[in-house]
């Protein structure tokens, strides 16, 4: 036998030794959770955020992701003399308000009622706390506010909005202050084919 057909040989016997001692291959079962309960995208065995909001982008852990709102709301009322009740002018912008907190319903405001500097100061606290009362409850009676998400605060004449004691500058500081009380954060949505003015 020549050293080709040796050589020949031995391979064959290689090959077929390791064919003998290879190990057949068998399945296991995943053991996590490959279910995604909140369809996010994250299965449960990753998710840290179980529970996120739909349609909300998420990071790698299934939590979302979120904004700062800084499209706060502020709105200026004003008042008679000697008086606390509000003119039909103002109803467009108590509307605006009402929309406003339907918009973002964890918001709260706060109404501040404020006097002019005429009459006594006692007086014009308690002028300030009727005329924020009075738009307080405008705005649970006819706009369906809830009450708990307004707070009052009578000022009195203690932060004019204009010095002086002409019948203008009067004018302008009988006047109540809405204002968004708090910071407030709001889920990023997720873009989809559906929302592609979402997409960065």
């Amino acid at each position: 036998m020549n050293n080709k057909s040796l050589i020949v040989a031995a391979a064959i016997l290689a090959l077929t030794a390791c064919s003998q001692s290879a190990e057949t291959y068998k399945a296991e079962t995943a053991n996590y959770d490959r279910q995604d309960q909140d369809s996010d995208g994250v299965i449960n065995e990753r998710d840290l955020c179980p529970d996120t909001e739909e349609g909300a982008a998420v990071d790698n852990d299934g939590c979302s992701e979120f904004q700062s709102i800084d499209d706060g709301y502020e709105l200026m009322v004003f008042f008679g003399h000697d008086s606390s009740k509000l003119t039909g002018e103002f109803e467009p912008q108590l509307q605006q308000v009402a929309d406003f907190m339907q918009k973002y319903p964890e918001v709260k405001i706060s109404v501040e009622g404020y006097a002019s500097a005429s009459g006594s100061k006692s007086y014009n606290l308690k002028l300030s706390k009727r005329r924020a009362a009075s738009v307080r409850q405008q705005l649970i009676t006819d706009y369906a506010v809830p009450a708990e998400r307004i707070e009052l605060e009578a000022i009195g004449e203690e932060e004019l909005l204009v010095a002086g004691d002409s019948e203008q500058s009067e004018a302008a500081n009988r006047r109540a202050r809405i204002f968004v009380q708090e910071e407030y954060r709001k889920v990023v949505p997720r873009w989809s084919i559906y929302t592609p003015h979402l997409k960065q």
